[in-house]
């Protein structure tokens, strides 16, 4: 465990100050540590590189951070400000389906499966629209939804892509 790692897990450990302050419409308070959060997801990996400890541990532990903040925060925003359902059930589907993927790819190719830039991407527009959606900025907050599903999409493709390997036919046997 190292100060990066520990600042994921940082991340994740704000989640329940989040949720209560969205539940108690203390949505002011809820943006502040949303944007610790986001400040987090930044620092870690920016500390891995430059204290050159970027391990196998850290590449599972910040994208895991990241799943379970963005889904934590859309499932609440549902139940308390409105955010859609179909978007919900979008993103953490393609995050379910990412975790279960990559956890198929340490078992099978004993390596640990890295993010796309896409999925970066998307991960950080999300955090716009939901603390848009949080402040209740609408129509920026829809706006942002609409492009950060694009990019969830997308993203999701790409790590499909790259999760499986392409189909190669067995050789054929040469006649003798």
């Amino acid at each position: 465990m190292n100060l990066p790692n520990l600042i994921s897990l940082l991340r994740i450990g704000l989640l329940p100050f989040i949720v209560l302050c969205l539940k108690a419409g203390q949505n002011r308070r809820a943006l502040g540590l949303m944007l610790l959060a986001v400040a987090t997801d930044y620092f870690d990996g920016l500390l891995a590189r430059r204290l050159h400890q970027v391990t196998d541990s850290g590449k599972m532990i910040d994208p895991l951070a990241d799943k379970v903040c963005v889904d934590t925060a859309v499932v609440a925003l549902w139940l308390w400000l409105g955010f859609p359902l179909w978007a919900v059930i979008l993103i953490v589907g393609r995050d379910l389906m990412i975790v279960l993927g990559a956890l198929f790819v340490m078992k099978k190719r004993k390596i640990v499966p890295v993010s796309n830039r896409a999925g970066k991407w998307a991960v950080t527009v999300m955090a716009a629209t939901i603390i848009c959606y949080t402040m209740n900025w609408l129509p920026w907050g829809l706006y942002l939804l609409y492009g950060s599903v694009l990019m969830t999409v997308v993203s999701g493709i790409l790590y499909l892509k790259n999760l499986i390997p392409p189909f190669v036919p067995p050789r054929q046997r040469r006649g003798k």
